[in-house]
């Protein structure tokens, strides 16, 4: 009782310095006040605000484990989405509350006629596969949008003349409709359901068509005629509208037939006004359009800025819309008067707003790789938090939110679990009328308490013995340096591989590494692409090793920038982290080599990444681990924080704990390196990557712009980088490397021998040796063998195994093995 009516009179204080903690990155601290807290008297008071601090507020159910182009049915009832399965399009019908499978079928743009399923279905035929095999085989080669759409227009074109719209009832097989060779792009139902509207073309004609199908008879009328390749269909129960003209609005009334022309390209409607966008020069003007009387116009904004994502509220009397008056996109809100107001005050961009109720909007924070959603109350101006994996350092990106008819429930596809490599994004449902529990909360705090306490322990166990040695060679990191090099390389504009720029860096970074004592070398290739001087640069500096050279770490940044900007973040900021860290080490050589890397090409296709793996694997270079940092200079608020983009688990590990004891800097993770540098890597040596990027992933508002700056850059946190890169690979090229070849194999009696390729490293004192049964638990001892025989081993059970060096260090990775 003592305890808690201490904590209840200072709930306040210990909530500001949990908060503190947190913001700060001590986590562990963080979580055990806010722990203390819910316990205490007051936990009631500080619930709401602990829980989306540490994640979700509302209660998320997982609906499917892969989705995309989801939809509600009109009565809220059930849920609509697609999913791949090897690369074909299967259409799902879920029921909201129980997950009950209702329907499935091969296909998409699956709709609900009744009782009728109406969806879209490509045949398979010679000439799809034909024309999937020349796509697939093309795409391997494809390092430009023009080379991208070269590949993937004729594929469209076969794809689009093979796909048919099917009708199917109960469980009756589907049966095609009978369109009389009319290429379907897009179909809306009937309010009666009893026929469709469909947009499409004619074989010997790209214009589109708009026409009728009754769904009971067959038959397809022609009712319009638009004058454009492409067009948009939609309906609200009275009305079609398409596009028939280039920036004007079709609106057909479904009872007379008859058509009206607004000016305007349409962006959102309900069932008494519609919203377009009219543009006229450089000028674009937003307005509100009653069903009932299209003379009465309602102009919202003239603007000449960027704006786009504009929708109407249920009742049609507010806008809401992301606009880009400075460098970033936010959002604003407006009556049909025009009185504007702004909602979002965020420097990453802001976008998609849509309307949960009349008071209420949903928008997204960040970049396409990493948004994350957020509810505004336009009257109380409250932001609340919506979405999150619940946990302290691993991200999860949203892609797609879809609100029910009552406003009560939101779908969101995301990768929950921060693996981005996966083709899988999960689909879930949030409930805006359920909270989480007292016990949900509890749960989840000491789950990231543990978390957080096993990450500070291994880490600290795992620099143990060199702790002293790390700390000295990263307190020579200089931030004055880091700027200079940042100051030079911005200099040179655009670095992209047909600028002047490009050679000025590359010959920049050449002399650096030179002045720091390395023998540097070019690494010269003439790729297809255009390039300033016909051929092209990578920058390599070489740090051998003192006991096993032949073992090597590689630490890489690419050089070059977009072709319209002088890339301060993208990537000079990886750059100058790289130059400091080959710098403090330049006199610190490791047991094993360590190559330092500067990228050309990366921003044309991933060049110099590629051509170095090339030669690399030619020249059987054994890169047995990776780092690749990559936009590492933008600080999103006062936090100095970064994300590790890996593939490895153990190197991922050894990243958090080297940013935890040597610097300031916060780390969170991502199971993440496609269209990266790392990617070449991973492709040729598997999963031995780490490195950093930017927290939010790709949220800096500059990313791949003209106005990616130098003064848009935070030095300390690209000072940070460098520490961190110094102190992760001092650690891995001290330690044992990941084994190989780990095997078992089971005899007649059903005794396992587990055998593996030795430790090419020459100072081994033992291997670590741990197996786990799920009902026999687990065991761990030591050996100086690499065949062992383990007699209590059975399927299912996992096995790994782990060099101990005779310096005390551990592999940094354990080479694992689940029995089969």
């Amino acid at each position: 009782m003592f305890t808690l009516s201490i904590i209840g009179q200072n709930s306040q204080e210990d909530y500001d310095k949990a908060i503190n903690n947190w913001n700060n990155g001590d986590y562990i601290e963080a979580l055990s006040t806010f722990k203390k807290i819910i316990n205490s008297n007051e936990g009631d008071a500080y619930f709401e605000r602990i829980a989306l601090q540490t994640g979700e507020l509302f209660e998320v159910y997982e609906i499917a484990e892969d989705g995309e182009d989801l939809k509600f049915t009109k009565n809220g009832e059930h849920v609509i989405f697609t999913f791949k399965n090897k690369s074909r399009t299967f259409s799902k019908i879920v029921e909201v509350g129980s997950n009950k499978e209702v329907f499935s079928v091969e296909g998409e743009a699956l709709g609900l006629a009744g009782n009728m399923k109406i969806f879209k279905k490509t045949d398979r035929n010679e000439e799809v596969l034909n024309a999937e095999k020349k796509k697939d085989e093309a795409m391997k080669t494809v390092s430009s949008w023009k080379e991208y759409y070269a590949v993937m227009n004729p594929y469209n074109s076969v794809i689009n003349k093979n796909t048919y719209l099917y009708k199917t009832k109960g469980n009756k097989s589907p049966e095609k409709l009978n369109l009389k060779g009319t290429i379907t792009h897009q179909y809306v139902i009937a309010p009666d359901n009893k026929s469709l509207f469909i947009l499409g073309s004619k074989e010997e004609s790209e214009i589109a068509h708009l026409f009728k199908y009754d769904l009971q008879t067959d038959e397809l009328l022609e009712v319009n005629t638009t004058n454009n390749k492409k067009s948009t269909l939609d309906n609200n129960g009275t009305y079609v509208l398409f596009q028939q003209e280039k920036g004007s609005t079709a609106i057909l009334n479904i009872e007379s037939n008859q058509v009206q022309n607004i000016e305007g390209t349409l962006l959102d409607f309900n069932e008494t006004h519609l919203l377009v966008q009219i543009e006229k020069e450089k000028e674009k003007s937003l307005v509100v359009v009653e069903f009932n009387n299209i003379s009465i116009n309602n102009e919202i904004i003239k603007t000449t800025n960027k704006i786009t994502d504009a929708s109407l509220s249920p009742s049609g009397m507010k806008v809401v819309f992301s606009m880009m008056e400075q460098s970033d996109y936010e959002i604003y809100f407006s009556d049909l008067e025009g009185n504007i107001e702004r909602v979002s005050f965020e420097i990453q961009h802001d976008r998609f707003p849509k309307f949960i109720d009349e008071n209420r909007i949903i928008a997204a924070k960040g970049e396409g790789r990493h948004r994350r959603s957020f509810m505004y109350n336009l009257e109380s101006e409250k932001v609340t938090k919506l979405f999150h994996n619940n946990t302290v350092r691993t991200f999860a990106p949203e892609y797609q939110w879809e609100i029910d008819p009552t406003g009560s429930k939101i779908l969101i596809v995301s990768e929950r679990d921060g693996n981005t490599i996966s083709p899988e994004r999960g689909v879930y449902l949030l409930d805006l009328n359920s909270q989480i529990s007292k016990l949900d909360l509890l749960n989840r705090i000491n789950s990231n308490l543990e978390s957080e306490q096993k990450l500070k322990q291994k880490g600290e166990r795992l620099f143990e013995n060199i702790k002293d040695e790390v700390q000295k060679v990263v307190n020579e990191a200089s931030e004055h340096r880091v700027y200079g090099y940042e100051s030079d390389l911005y200099k040179f504009g655009s670095k992209y591989i047909s600028k002047p720029g490009n050679d000025m860096a590359s010959q920049y970074i050449f002399d650096q590494f030179k002045s720091f004592g390395y023998d540097a070398e070019f690494q010269w290739f003439t790729p297809k692409r255009k390039t300033y001087n016909e051929k092209t640069a990578n920058v390599i500096a070489t740090l051998k090793g003192t006991t096993n050279p032949e073992i090597v770490y590689v630490v890489s940044s690419h050089y070059d920038s977009v072709e319209d900007g002088p890339g301060a973040d993208d990537n000079t900021s990886g750059t100058a982290a790289l130059l400091e860290a080959a710098r403090i080490m330049a006199k610190n050589p490791m047991p094993c080599t360590i190559m330092f890397l500067a990228f050309t090409g990366e921003e044309a296709g991933l060049l110099g990444s590629r051509e170095f793996v090339r030669q690399a694997v030619a020249d059987n270079i054994n890169i047995v681990g990776a780092l690749n940092n990559d936009m590492v200079g933008w600080a999103n608020n006062s936090r100095l924080d970064n994300t590790i983009r890996y593939s490895n688990e153990g190197i991922r590990d050894i990243q958090h704990a080297a940013a935890s004891i040597f610097t300031n800097m916060i780390t969170y993770d991502a199971f993440y390196y496609k269209n990266t540098d790392a990617h070449a890597y991973y492709e040729a040596y598997g999963d031995i990557v780490g490195g950093i990027g930017s927290y939010p992933v790709l949220g800096n508002p500059y990313y791949h712009q003209w106005n990616d700056n130098l003064e848009t850059i935070n030095h300390q946190l690209v000072n940070e980088v460098a520490k961190t890169t110094t102190a992760t690979l001092m650690l891995l090229a001290s330690s044992p490397s990941r084994l190989n070849n780990l095997t078992a194999t089971k005899d007649s009696n059903g005794k396992y021998t587990v055998s593996w390729t030795a430790s090419p490293e020459s100072s081994i004192h033992h291997y670590r040796v741990h197996y786990n049964s799920k009902d026999r638990g687990s065991k761990t001892f030591e050996t100086n063998e690499t065949v062992i025989d383990i007699n209590d081993l059975k399927e299912g059970d996992t096995v790994k195994v782990k060099a101990v060096n005779n310096a005390g260090l551990e592999g940094w990775d354990w080479a694992k093995l689940t029995l089969e």
